[in-house]
Formats: C-alpha cells, structure tokens, sequence
C-alpha cells in the first residue's frame, strides 16, 4: 500500500470517529425533536373520464328527412346557450320522428356554460274581495321589481278561498359558489292562463323574448293544459349549477310597521306613503300589506335585501334595527317632538327611518325608532352570466 493510500483509510476513520463522537453528545430527547424530511407525495391525478348525457324532446316531425334539419337547428341552439354538443341522431318516436342530442352535462370551469339563474315566485298573502285590486297591486308589484332591476317573467291572480290573490314570477342570480365543476340543467317554467289553446300558441315568442331579454337561454316554448282546463305556456331553458345547492343573490324580508289606524284604509294610505323610504334606504319594496291589530289595522311592507354568503352562513347585506328611547315623556306631545327630531338625527347620519311609534301612557311615554342598517354597500346590478 502506498503513501496516499494510507492517508486516505487514516483520514476516513477520523471522520467515523468524529461522527460517533457528535452522536453521542446528542441526549435521547435531542434525537427525538430532530427534524426529519418527509418524503414528498405526489399531487391526487383524477381518473380520466367524461360523462356523456343525451338531450331528448317530445316534439316530432311526420317525415325522417324532415328530422335532421330540425336536430340541427335545436344544436346551434343549444351551443349559442353555451352548452357543449357532441352531435345527435334520428330516432323514430311512435309513428313520427325525433332526434337525440349527446351534450356534456358537466364542464370545466372557464368552459362555455349557461347562466346560473333562478326561477323564483313571489306572493305576498294578501287576499283582495275585488279582482281590480288584485290586478292594481300585482301590476304594481311587477313595476317594483322591474324597478330593482329583477326580471319578470310572469304575474297572475289565483284563488284565495273566496277572494283573489297574486303572484308574481321573477328571475334572481344564483350566487353559486365557486367549483372545479359545474352542472349543465335544463328546466321548465309554466306561466300564463289562456282560454284557449290558439292564445297560448300566440304568446309563446312573447314568453321567450322575456327569458332571452332578461340573458337567460330559452331553448324552446310550447302551449300545455293546465289542470284547471285552461292552457298556459311552457318555456324549456337551461341554467349552469353545482352540488352546493341554489345561493339566491337576493331574498324577500318583511317590515311590520308599528303605527295603527282605525280604518284599513288609512293604514293602506300609511303603507303606500312608507314605500318611497324604503327605497331611498336601498331596500327595493315590493309591496305592501295591510294586517288586522285587535280592533285597529297596521300594515306590513315586503322589500328585497341582497345575500352576502361567506364561510359560516349568510348574512342579510341590510336588515331594520329598533331604537329604543332611553327617556320617558309626561305627555306623548312631548314624546312625538322628540321622535321626530330623532328621526332627523337618523336620516341625516344616512340611517334611514322606515317607522316610528310613541308608546306608554299618560305620565310615562316614550318611542322607538325603526330604521335600516346596512351591512355592506349595495351590490352591483344583477348580471346573469
């Protein structure tokens, strides 16, 4: 063995040696709390697969030759509602034929999709003796949410024992939230009551200028009987969701106004007055509704508040807190001053008052003060794409 050699095993032992040495100044405890490096593991791969769903229809055509050009149309008019074909074919369906298209029913984000809209039907439970006041109050139910800047896309009386009623349908964003995936839906919406089947027929472009007006993709629309022996009008269109389950962009709340009148007439007068104040708070009003106190009448007004969602639940973006005055009055004269020079106070700080009450008797009175608080600022117009 030569020179260089024997320095390279004399080196080699020191260095074990010196390793040993540090090992064994280290305490149990030490070796313990040393960190080791974890191996790392790879990201999760998702199987490869793609669901293929088939779109189908009742309607028919007498000829197969007359199939095709119909199957095309209806995929161009599938694909201009974002939905992504993969071709169709003719199918015969009893004595006619139909056609069959196969569509991804569930995409990608960042992919082509509908809107994410919902259908909704609001009533507010009031019942009217005369059909005309229930026409009134509808149609100026349907301007107020026109007026919020919510779709209408239909409005009608319906019976209420042996008085009349209305509802009113409107369409609100669905506040989905964020995915990987989203699922392509196709849903129906039944509107409208005609006498006859050739009136129905007439107003299915008016139902799907209404649907396309508002953003929403109506595919088709068709007359169908209704169970009353009338016939109504049914709009097929398609909407983007996810498992989470429908997030409206907005809700209806209820105001039960403190003041009563010794006349329903008066308390509607009140009611319709309030209307203007619960707008300028940013709080759309829809409607509304006179209610029967004991003996005296008070009313209540329905409005629209926005739905901030974040982890946890959902909060109101507005909601009606009271005052209460800590002071007590000899005279409600006194307590009425001093709720009005109140009410300025909130007004003017942007808290607007929607309602105001004196309370107590003679010796002790004292009032609150219903007013609107808000817990963001107003969201932006609803877009339904």
């Amino acid at each position: 063995m030569n020179k260089l050699s024997i320095l390279a095993v004399f080196l080699a032992g020191a260095c074990s040696a010196a390793s040993a040495a540090e090992l064994t100044e280290l305490s149990p405890a030490a070796i313990r709390q040393a960190a080791v490096a974890e191996p790392s593991k790879p990201a999760p791969v998702t199987p490869p697969g793609v669901t293929i769903a088939s779109y189908s229809t009742d309607e028919t055509v007498t000829f197969e030759s007359q199939a095709k050009p119909a199957m095309d149309a209806r995929i161009n008019a599938l694909k201009a509602a974002g939905i992504t074909t993969l071709g169709g074919r003719v199918v015969p369906l009893g004595n006619d034929y139909s056609y069959v298209i196969d569509y991804l029913p569930t995409v990608k984000n960042g992919a082509a999709l509908p809107p994410a809209v919902l259908v909704e039907t609001y009533k507010n439970g009031a019942s009217y003796w005369l059909d005309s006041e229930a026409t009134a109050a509808m149609t100026a139910c349907a301007a107020n949410f026109r007026a919020a800047r919510l779709a209408v896309v239909g409005s009608y009386l319906y019976d209420a024992g042996n008085d009349s009623a209305f509802a009113v349908d409107y369409l609100v964003k669905n506040a989905l939230r964020p995915t990987q995936e989203y699922d392509v839906k196709f849903q129906n919406y039944t509107g409208g009551k005609f006498t006859f089947e050739t009136e129905a027929l007439k107003a299915v472009p008016s139902y799907l200028a209404m649907f396309k007006q508002a953003g929403v993709p109506a595919i088709r629309g068709k007359a169908v009987a209704r169970q009353d022996g009338d016939y109504a009008v049914l709009v097929e269109y398609v909407v983007k969701t996810n498992r989470f389950g429908a997030r409206p962009q907005y809700s209806v709340s209820r105001y039960d106004a403190r003041e009563v009148f010794p006349f329903d007439k008066d308390a509607l007068k009140a009611s319709k007055a309030r209307l203007p104040d619960f707008t300028a708070a940013g709080v759309p009003p829809l409607s509304s509704v006179v209610r029967q106190e004991g003996n005296d009448y008070s009313y209540s007004v329905d409005f629209l508040v926005e739905n901030i969602y974040q982890q946890g639940g959902t909060i109101p973006s507005a909601a009606i807190e009271t005052y209460q005055a800590p002071e007590t009055f000899t005279f409600d004269t006194e307590a009425k001053k001093a709720m009005a020079e109140k009410a300025a106070a909130f007004n003017a700080a942007g808290l607007r008052v929607v309602g105001s009450a004196v309370t107590g008797s003679l010796g002790s009175f004292t009032y609150v003060v219903d007013y609107v608080a808000k817990a963001g600022q107003p969201g932006p117009v609803p877009q339904y794409r």
